[in-house]
């Protein structure tokens, strides 16, 4: 005798674990484009960082040639620096409202023409004092470019043991110890009393650099020479 098994009705499905598990996935989807966003960001940071070293490393190059032409210039006698030569972008006084970056508004700070665009007129609009000339370019084997500005560190241009032109007020430049020849090549020692000789004194000098490298990499260092 057969016996029938009476059937439960269908449920209705609604597709609410469908709903979720697609939320799931949007979800999960967002996270990975944020994770793949902060590698790529970590990418750039490290590479904008990495040139900008290389950058700060190849302004050297550009002292190389700066420190060899103010030594021309020292041999053809103590007065060839006492005047400023803009188209060699040497100034001979502090220039102590220079803004090497250019960042500040101030209308009494002086900038630096290093993309020959006249300080983008910032003298007639009344934002800089002065639109410095620096030296011309120099391209270098690593691909950097480079600018310098040298000044002299007087408080104004001619002889420093004299007035400035016009005034009474003195020349006031400061001077420091010269390191002469090392009496004992090839054996420096920290120890040593006299590790160098003294050639007499020298004024300071400020060689400011811009280099600029690959994707649009600028730095501006500072280095202080005697002479």
């Amino acid at each position: 005798m057969r016996t029938s098994i009476p059937l439960s009705p269908r449920r209705h499905q609604s597709g609410l674990s469908l709903i979720v598990v697609l939320l799931a996935l949007v979800t999960l989807s967002f996270a990975a484009v944020g994770l793949i966003r902060s590698i790529d960001t970590g990418t750039l940071v490290i590479g904008n960082l990495g040139f900008k070293k290389a950058a700060t490393a190849s302004s050297d190059q550009a002292v190389d040639v700066a420190v060899p032409w103010m030594t021309a210039q020292t041999q053809l006698g103590a007065a060839s620096l006492y005047n400023s030569l803009p188209g060699n972008g040497y100034y001979a006084s502090s220039l102590t409202n220079l803004d090497p970056a250019g960042n500040s508004a101030m209308p009494s700070r002086a900038r630096v023409d290093w993309d020959n665009n006249a300080c983008d007129n910032c003298v007639s609009a009344g934002t800089c004092s002065a639109c410095i000339t620096p030296s011309p370019v120099t391209n270098t084997a690593d691909g950097y470019s480079h600018r310098y500005v040298i000044a002299r560190m007087c408080r104004c241009e001619g002889d420093p043991n004299s007035n400035c032109a016009g005034t009474t007020v003195p020349n006031s430049c400061p001077t420091g110890q010269r390191a002469g020849g090392s009496p004992k090549k090839g054996e420096l020692k920290y120890g040593d009393d006299a590790r160098f000789e003294a050639s007499g004194l020298g004024t300071h000098f400020r060689i400011i650099v811009r280099t600029t490298g690959p994707k649009d990499t600028s730095t501006i260092t500072e280095t202080y020479v005697q002479f």
